[in-house]
């Protein structure tokens, strides 16, 4: 006859091992999972078309393919829009007034990329490493290439 007190500590303790090995299995994808995403200003190769990366790359090297590739007058919003509390409406960039976009260098002006698709179109985000201030940038294409769509300017971001 088994004592008492054995079954009952058996009985506590039993799945100890399989809880542990549950734990120890599943632990890196917990800490895989709660990793913030890296921003970095280099496009993503695994995640967008590969016609879209070879026409950003020159995008933002070629001034003459970057104003043949925006859709002017371009919807967006201007840098510094924010005046008080309302935010200019129905604002458009206009091709006399625009100022060539370029590469961004993380190291010396502290913003990155990130990128994200919805559907037919690439999002683009432009954030600076103290939260305070961010751009967006919308692409999609044509059938025929790539276009810039729509254009937020820098601005502060709402804390």
């Amino acid at each position: 006859m088994i004592p008492e007190s054995y079954i009952r500590l058996n009985k506590t303790t039993s799945n100890l091992p399989m809880r542990t090995f549950a734990l120890l299995l599943f632990l890196p994808f917990i800490l895989l999972s709660c990793k913030q995403k890296e921003n970095t200003s280099e496009v993503e190769g695994d995640t967008l078309p590969k016609d879209f990366i070879t026409f950003y790359e020159r995008f933002l090297q070629d001034s003459l393919y970057q104003m043949e590739h925006i859709s002017f007058p371009l919807e967006g919003i201007p840098d510094n829009a924010l005046k008080g509390d309302q935010l200019q409406t129905n604002f458009r960039w206009q091709e006399e007034n625009w100022i060539m976009h370029r590469p961004i260098q993380k190291d010396s002006t502290g913003f990155s990329s990130s990128f994200s698709q919805l559907g037919p179109i690439i999002i683009e985000e432009v954030l600076h490493e103290s939260g305070q201030y961010g751009m967006l940038r919308r692409f999609a294409n044509d059938g025929e290439d790539w276009r810039l769509i729509y254009y937020a300017g820098l601005n502060p971001l709402k804390q």
